[in-house]
């Protein structure tokens, strides 16, 4: 027991079955006098060609989620790190085996114009106020994820066989705004709606109801 104490008082805790670590930043500004949250439009030639995205990319070996948030920044805005203040890190996003890391942080700028964007990733930015972005309520969608079981699985080993109940349906939602033309959807506006929730006071429960046994 000894050996299980001394692993585990030390070990940090993961999703199961992540094989690839994203982080992204929630930018905000202070430009002529008021708040914004910042956003890309995403360049053509690349993933997501077109969509509207927060700053961010894939977490390299040997850094962290707040460091891989902080890099790309600066590569995507062509600022210097000592211009981007991270203020705290929000919810993540796991879906099937990515994790998705996100952080808020404060850009030292006055303008957009000091930004010399990445053109290779970025074709340019929008803002909109934080006062606006709170009174927007975004459109919801669903989308239907089936699971489909292979011929080969053992149901012999299972209790029930083939009659099992697995879960094989989901629906998810999927969220959208429109913010001066942009359609902002997907997981960039999932994240946008939840750091809204958390300005409004709104924080995430678990229903203890509902149980597994």
């Amino acid at each position: 027991m000894d050996e299980v104490r001394r692993i585990f008082q030390t070990y940090e805790p993961r999703p199961l079955d992540v094989e690839k670590a994203y982080a992204v930043l929630i930018p905000l500004a202070k430009l002529d006098g008021e708040w914004h949250i910042l956003f890309e439009h995403r360049a053509n030639g690349i993933s997501q060609a077109g969509d509207a995205a927060f700053p961010g990319g894939r977490v390299e070996a040997g850094e962290g989620f707040e460091q891989a948030a902080v890099r790309e920044t600066t590569e995507e805005l062509g600022l210097s790190p000592d211009k981007i203040d991270v203020v705290g890190e929000m919810d993540y996003i796991v879906m099937g085996k990515r994790m998705i890391g996100c952080y808020v942080g404060e850009l030292a700028i006055e303008s957009l114009d000091v930004l010399a964007l990445n053109k290779y990733e970025v074709d340019h930015v929008f803002t909109i106020p934080l006062r606006e972005l709170k009174t927007m309520i975004p459109d919801v969608h669903y989308v239907a994820h089936h699971q489909q079981v292979a011929d080969d699985f053992p149901f012999n080993l299972i209790p029930g066989g083939k009659q099992y109940n697995f879960s094989r349906s989901e629906q998810g939602e999927i969220l959208f705004y429109n913010i001066q033309g942009e359609h902002l959807w997907g997981m960039t506006a999932k994240l946008t709606a939840r750091f809204v929730d958390i300005l409004k006071g709104k924080h995430l429960s678990f229903n203890q109801d509902d149980k597994e046994g």
